[in-house]
């Protein structure tokens, strides 16, 4: 099944981009419908109230005209206590309103009353604020012969008044106060929604924001990855940081596999060259010690023996060390395997080198595994060369009153054994060459000690990993747990 594959108009940034101004468009589109149905709610709540003090002025003039104030003669003689009793009596009903008459010969509001006030002491003053607006809104309505209604906003509160003609007297009116948010239910919802909206586009918003900046810094540093190998991804936020650190650990085991597979390529040209001049030279050597035993019998049976017979012979018997050496590189020469631990090995090479580390001033401890390691197919006398080979190294290259660790582990698929000094660690250009044939950092060092190391560990499907800074060196051998030899 062939996977499918976006067009290049939709690329992931193209596509948060869009989603980043949808969400936008959405977000203010919510906003303004929340505005609208808030203001909707606030209407009907205002009309509903109105209607409430509609019925209050019918039930005012109401009791007005079923009283015996209606029937004076003189709209003088009228007193104000009669009529802010008829006020109080018409009221009451009706919760939160306030209201009274307006006598038109007086020009003046009488007969107050706020019923359901609830204070502590009974409210009987028309509050000094709305006089003069009341005043004006009865005469209107006295004038007109026609209702009259009014909305004020003087504050947090709505303030409704209405007045209404009565007929030859002058006219009655009531006020109500009423908070903004008259349904408190339905106006909490209202907020709580307009907040959600917001927060949600504004998170969105700086999501997309986010993943879009994070994926063009990718592409960029993905990018400057294939021009330079040394680059790495910088530290990115949340899941995009995942990614980098991922990509970034990719690349360092890149750049590692590299640098090993390109010392086994060059220590496997190298190593083929040197084992056939190991053969080579092995035929010579042979012959030149036979003839130089057959010269050294004949001259001793002439009693001569001032010549240097015995030197020759001692440096025929170091090149054929040396021969032998060179020998571990050819692939026919290979130790057969015994099932053994390798942490027997490091122990056993550890105990054969603690004198040597004395001599030298030098502490040599063993650190064991957590577990035991398990019994494995090994070349039981190479890889312990190996180990005397790098425990020797790291005694030479440690100062007196130092130490030297040795020790074993397991990780996934590999056992590894190491070996960690305290020296003045290893330059970059020797990092590189430190497993070439010859090479030594040593004056009278043969160069071969490290590169048949490397080689013997390379025959065993393993690897070796160096680590070097002032003051520390840590050589380490990993071998994999089911490696079967061909």
């Amino acid at each position: 099944m062939q996977p499918i594959v976006l067009s290049q108009r939709w690329t992931l940034r193209r596509q948060l981009t869009i989603l980043s101004i949808l969400f936008l468009g959405l977000s203010a589109a919510a906003l303004w419908l929340v505005v609208q149905l808030f203001e909707s709610l606030e209407g009907a709540v205002v009309a509903r109230n109105q209607r409430e003090l509609a019925f209050a002025n019918t039930r005012l003039i109401k009791l007005f005209w079923e009283s015996n104030l209606g029937q004076a003669p003189k709209p003088s003689e009228q007193s104000s206590k009669p009529l802010a009793e008829l006020s109080n009596d018409a009221l009451t009903a009706f919760p939160r309103v306030e209201g009274g008459f307006y006598l038109l010969q007086q020009d003046q509001l009488l007969g107050y009353a706020y019923p359901t006030h609830g204070g502590p002491v009974p409210k009987k003053d028309i509050p000094p604020a709305e006089r003069d607006t009341i005043l004006q809104l009865t005469r209107k309505a006295t004038s007109q012969g026609l209702p009259q209604e009014l909305v004020l906003h003087p504050g947090l509160d709505v303030l409704l008044l209405r007045a209404d003609p009565l007929p030859l007297w002058g006219a009655v009116w009531t006020m109500k106060r009423m908070p903004h948010l008259e349904d408190s239910n339905q106006n909490v919802l209202s907020v709580f929604l307009v907040l959600g909206i917001l927060v949600v586009g504004v998170w969105t918003f700086y999501i997309a924001l986010q993943l879009q900046w994070g994926v063009q810094r990718l592409q960029q540093s993905i990018k400057a990855m294939e021009e330079d190998k040394a680059s790495l991804i910088p530290p990115l936020p949340a899941e995009m940081g995942l990614l980098g650190t991922a990509i970034n650990s990719m690349q360092y085991r890149r750049q590692e596999l590299e640098q090993r597979l390109h010392r086994v390529e060059r220590l496997a040209s190298l190593g083929q060259l040197v084992a056939g001049v190991a053969h080579e030279v092995r035929n010579p050597l042979a012959s030149m010690r036979l003839n130089l035993q057959y010269t050294e019998r004949q001259l001793k049976k002439q009693g001569i023996t001032t010549l240097p017979i015995a030197s020759l012979l001692e440096q025929v018997d170091r090149l054929e060390m040396l021969v032998r050496r060179l020998l571990y590189f050819d692939q026919n020469q290979q130790e057969e395997m015994v099932t053994i631990s390798l942490e027997a090995i490091a122990f056993e090479s550890v105990s054969l080198l603690r004198l040597k580390a004395e001599e030298q001033g030098v502490t040599l401890f063993y650190r064991s595994a957590a577990e035991p390691l398990p019994q494995v197919p090994l070349r039981r006398r190479e890889l312990g060369q190996v180990m005397v080979n790098l425990i020797l190294n790291a005694i030479q290259a440690s100062p007196p009153e130092s130490e030297v660790e040795v020790g074993v582990s397991q990780e996934q698929d590999y056992l590894v054994t190491w070996v960690k000094d305290t020296g003045a660690g290893l330059a970059p250009e020797e990092r590189d060459r430190i497993f070439d044939p010859f090479y030594s950092t040593k004056p009278q060092g043969t160069g071969l000690g490290l590169a048949i190391s490397h080689e013997i560990v390379t025959r065993h499907g393993g690897h070796i990993d160096l680590k070097s800074q002032p003051g520390c060196t840590v050589f380490s051998v990993y071998l994999p747990k089911n490696h079967n030899d061909g």
